[in-house]
């Protein structure tokens, strides 16, 4: 296997790690689990996060890529912001219940946005076919 196989399978690892974290956080959430507020779904995540991002970058080093010169990966970048930001209101901004509810379904909704762009190597997504 190579290094670039092995980097693309952590980065799927992570990635399924930090969606399947973000959804359980998320379902704390949702029935106020006093579990959400305990100090490893707190770390965890960011643990796992930078592995994520690091995995990302070394894949793009080795590729000799520019990701915004690369569609599908501008895509996926300015789709990780969104994410970040919904996931943000989610779990920790937002006012109301319904806020951080409506902002978590978006969060998730993006984050299969990006997992069908990373499949497909397309910003249409699951569209591209």
């Amino acid at each position: 296997m190579s290094l670039f196989e092995m980097l693309k399978l952590l980065h799927i690892s992570c990635a399924v790690l930090s969606i399947s974290g973000f959804a359980l956080r998320g379902f704390w959430m949702m029935t106020n689990n006093p579990l959400l507020r305990s100090r490893l779904p707190r770390v965890l995540p960011h643990c796992i996060d930078t592995l994520l991002l690091a995995s990302a970058i070394a894949m793009l080093v080795i590729w000799q890529a520019n990701p915004l010169v690369i569609s599908w990966l501008s895509a996926k970048i300015v789709a990780l912001f969104c994410y970040i930001g919904l996931g943000m209101i989610a779990l920790r901004f937002g006012r109301t219940r319904r806020q951080r509810v409506t902002a978590f379904w978006m969060a998730l909704a993006t984050a299969i946005y990006i997992v069908t762009v990373a499949y497909t190597k397309s910003p249409l997504g699951l569209l591209a076919s």
